[in-house]
């Protein structure tokens, strides 16, 4: 209570985030604006992607996890937590009734974004029914990424045929229908994104781990007409630098989980009784319907269109 008082004297908000879900991190920028411009608040971050928050004219102060030891990050994250409270939030799903995000989805059925869903307990309204993460660049890191990327085409699209399966495979679409829409695609150049351990698509230029930083990927989409991918961290990142992205929703959760203003989202339509499902673990069912029904000839058809009235 008294250190939220004193912060609330200082008008200051201290946002955090602890993890390695690099997307729900991006989408804190957009909570982090909504502090600044409707409570006029100083917004202190600590995250464990401190590039995501560079150059950000809404942030206070920017530290990064990865930068303090151990044994004083745990400090602070302790502090954190006993301390939460209307100046101070972690921008995360509470655990209190022993409920993780995906039950408490599953289970009411929301259709709130990643962006609503991480902040349902902050004491501070927010409004978020229409908020996008948001990456910015200097001017002089315009120039320098500007200079390194001098050689990327002209006009060229972004395809990552390949999601986060780590967390869930319920994503997934396939590797063979992104090829597919590749190959009848032939008028663009595709640029492949992802891990250098990913399976590389024929016809596509190999931009694999080709990008130093999170930052330097942020820019290269920016660059782009346009992105296909899963839903997932492509998507948050088209989002915050105004990029066109066509994203493949499976029926793992609603898509108005991470639908922005530049998203189209590419979904079987109705979808199956099981979803969203929610499910961690690969899919039950004897074919995973939400995603079987999603054609390559669709989503050709979708971008085709797109490239008529651009």
């Amino acid at each position: 209570m008294i250190v939220n008082k004193l912060l609330k004297i200082f008008n200051i908000f201290i946002v955090y985030r602890f993890g390695s879900a690099i997307g729900d991190q991006l989408c804190m920028t957009a909570v982090v604006e909504n502090l600044f411009d409707k409570h006029n608040l100083k917004v202190v971050v600590f995250s464990n992607y401190y590039e995501l928050f560079e150059n950000n004219p809404k942030v206070y102060k920017n530290y990064s996890f990865k930068r303090i030891p151990k044994l004083l990050r745990n400090i602070l994250l302790s502090c954190f937590r006993i301390c939460e409270g209307e100046n101070i939030a972690n921008f995360c799903f509470p655990d209190n009734n022993k409920k993780t995000l995906e039950e408490y989805m599953r289970n009411t059925k929301a259709k709130i974004s990643l962006i609503e869903a991480h902040s349902l307990h902050f004491k501070k309204k927010l409004e978020l029914k229409t908020a996008s993460p948001k990456i910015y660049f200097s001017d002089v890191e315009l120039k320098r990424l500007s200079e390194k990327y001098i050689n990327l085409p002209l006009n060229f699209s972004i395809v990552q045929p390949i999601g986060k399966t780590t967390y869930t495979p319920n994503k997934e679409w396939g590797f063979n229908n992104f090829q597919k829409v590749v190959d009848s695609n032939t008028n663009i150049s595709w640029i492949q994104t992802g891990l250098h351990n990913d399976a590389l698509l024929d016809n596509v230029i190999d931009y694999r781990r080709k990008t130093e930083s999170l930052r330097e990927l942020a820019y290269v989409i920016s660059k782009a007409h346009f992105i296909l991918s899963l839903e997932g961290l492509l998507n948050h990142i088209a989002a915050s630098v105004g990029t066109k992205s066509f994203c493949i929703f499976s029926g793992f959760h609603p898509t108005e989980i991470a639908t922005y203003s530049t998203t189209t989202p590419v979904m079987l339509d109705p979808q199956p009784a099981c979803s969203p499902c929610w499910l961690l673990e690969k899919c039950p069912q004897e074919k995973k319907y939400c995603t079987v029904g999603i054609v390559p000839e669709h989503v050709i058809s979708v971008i085709k269109e797109y490239q008529t009235l651009s």
